[in-house]
This record gives C-alpha cells, structure tokens and sequence, in this order.
C-alpha cells in the first residue's frame, strides 16, 4: 500500500527481538523520513545485534546505541502504521494495537542469521535485508 508522508507521522516496526530487521528499519526512516517519529520493538527483547551495527555503518547509520524494547513497553502508545516482518510479531501487533492504530501490516522477510554459518555469508544476508526494507520504504513512502 502507497503512503504520503503526509498521512503518516508515526510508525512503528515489530520483529521477533527488536534485534536486526526491526531497528534496520527505525534506523532507515530515522535518516530518510525525518517528519515521521518512528520505534521498533519486538515481541521479546534480544541484545545488541554487533552486525546490524555493522552493515547500518557502512550506509552512515549509527545504530550502536540502540536498546531493545518489547510490544508491552510501547503498548499505551499511538501510531498511524505499523509494519511487522514476522508473521508472529504481526500476530502480536495487531492483538496490541488493533484498537489504536491506523494501519498494521505484514512486511514478510526471512531471519538473516539462518542458512550459512560463514560470517560473509551472513553480512550478505543483513545487507539483503536492509537494502530490501530500504527498497520498501522507498516504494511505500512517496
């Protein structure tokens, strides 16, 4: 679905652990879509991921302060959309938000730690990833 910036002033984006896609994208729209407050969150909570920070580095994005934060820590908040890339975190979404927000979709992309045990291999993954959230944003956000 085709967004304006103009209809959307909050976002939030949901994964398993608030690890990699989701604060990806909260990096991306943080530098690309400075009118939108945006969050990410994750049904649990995981740790600093050291290659997210990594491959968002490489495009002159500083996620190395990033906390990772659940759905109950962000549930008594507002947004017009909400993006997960899970089907268990859309799942958790909308049973948190069906209520409140505007719009929650379901943006499907795969856990870029499984598969190769390589770590090039595993970058390349992460860097798939946020090229293909940015491609995204870029298609949805006009």
């Amino acid at each position: 679905m085709m967004h304006t910036k103009e209809n959307i002033k909050s976002v939030l984006f949901v994964c398993y652990l608030n690890s990699i896609r989701s604060p990806i994208a909260e990096g991306l729209v943080r530098k690309n879509y400075t009118n939108i407050d945006v969050k990410s969150c994750g049904i649990a909570a995981g740790d600093l991921d050291d290659l997210m920070v990594a491959i968002m580095r490489e495009i002159s994005i500083d996620m190395s302060c990033h906390k990772s934060k659940t759905l109950d820590e962000l549930s008594h908040c507002q947004f017009d959309l909400i993006i997960a890339f899970t089907e268990p975190a859309y799942q958790a979404a909308k049973a948190v938000f069906n209520e409140t927000a505007k719009l929650i979709e379901f943006w499907p992309l795969p856990d870029p730690t499984q598969g190769s045990l390589d770590v090039r291999a595993i970058m390349n993954n992460y860097r798939a990833i946020r090229d293909n959230i940015s491609m995204r944003l870029k298609n949805n956000f006009i």
